[in-house]
């Protein structure tokens, strides 16, 4: 046989819309049907997601399939794990990308950037204090000229700075520190 049945083999074909009669199995067919044991049938059944029915305790195949499909779809969207297992999925994701930047180089832990940072802007402050030194030589007027100068360009950066640690919500510094 090349093609595909359709329809199971002890159940009439549908014509002209005219409804079929229910295909009635017991509970070890039933679990068959679904791939599963007569067990979890029974469960589904105590649950009342499917119906045995009261005159001779047969199931209707179709409806209990629909009932279970139903069922299925609904536990997948109330469990709690879906939402988690996905929240998971993400975080280790970006854990991923992280540790692929790190390894690129591309990416360093905080702590070493800020100390990369501040050690950089000491060498800075320890310049600029020598500045006046330098550019004014023996001239103690022109040297006084160059500290105020060199006072004021770090006062309005710290100021700058204060701004913006502001701006984005920052604690302020412990002056104990």
């Amino acid at each position: 046989m090349t093609e595909l049945a359709t329809t199971t083999p002890d159940r009439p074909k549908r014509r002209n819309g005219a409804a079929l009669a229910p295909v009635l199995v017991s509970g070890n067919m039933l679990a068959v049907h679904f791939g599963c044991s007569r067990q979890n049938v029974d469960q589904l059944t105590a649950q009342g997601v499917i119906e045995r029915r009261a005159s001779d305790g047969l199931f209707d195949q179709d409806q209990s399939r629909l009932k279970y499909l139903t069922h299925l779809r609904s536990e997948h969207r109330r469990s709690p794990r879906a939402p988690a297992d996905a929240e998971f999925a993400l975080a280790k994701a970006e854990l991923v990308r992280i540790r692929i930047a790190e390894k690129k180089r591309e990416l360093i832990p905080q702590e070493e950037a800020a100390s990369d940072m501040e050690h950089l802007i000491g060498l800075f402050l320890t310049g600029l204090s020598g500045l006046s030194a330098r550019c004014g030589g023996r001239d103690l007027a022109a040297r006084r000229v160059i500290d105020q100068a060199v006072y004021n360009l770090r006062l309005e950066r710290s100021e700058a700075a204060t701004k913006l640690a502001d701006h984005r919500g920052e604690p302020p510094l412990d002056d104990d520190a």
